[in-house]
């Protein structure tokens, strides 16, 4: 009875999250990346300082509404943040080290980690190797965004 205080959209923000509709309502709007970074957590030995930690906030920022949204749903199964906000994400988004380095020759010649990026949606997780430079963490994550794999084909 109370469910008809709400209309279709309404009800889809309630049990989805916040729209994501930007100007015209057409596309996917911008994550509040700010909020998003506020709520994160760290694990494997990731810090809020580390290196690859600060690489990967960078290239959020960078990355288109739609891009975001990709993250987003390779992360958590759903392309909107929770309704109010990332700190009612459970569990919280989760950063998680996946300890790798370039073979020898590969880091002599200046090459980065070659691992993918890979997430355990159930618990909010993104595996992040440990890279070395924005380029190669945003190449090798769009890469995973976009890939279209899920947990099915494992």
């Amino acid at each position: 009875a109370s469910l008809r205080l709400f209309n279709p959209r309404e009800f889809n923000q309630l049990l989805s999250g916040a729209a994501a509709e930007g100007p015209g309502g057409g596309g996917a709007a911008a994550l509040d990346v700010s909020d998003m970074r506020r709520w994160a957590r760290y694990s494997g030995g990731y810090k809020h300082d580390s290196t690859t930690i600060k690489l990967f906030w960078a290239v959020i920022k960078e990355l288109t509404p739609p891009q975001q949204a990709a993250l987003l749903r390779f992360v958590t199964s759903c392309s909107r943040p929770p309704l109010g906000g990332f700190q009612y994400l459970q569990p919280p988004l989760t950063l998680h080290k996946v300890d790798c380095d370039a073979g020898l020759f590969a880091a002599i010649g200046g090459r980065d980690v070659d691992r993918l990026p890979s997430a355990s949606t159930c618990y909010n997780m993104l595996k992040l190797p440990n890279y070395r430079r924005a380029a190669t963490l945003k190449a090798k994550l769009l890469y995973s965004i976009t890939s279209g794999a899920g947990f099915e084909l494992s």
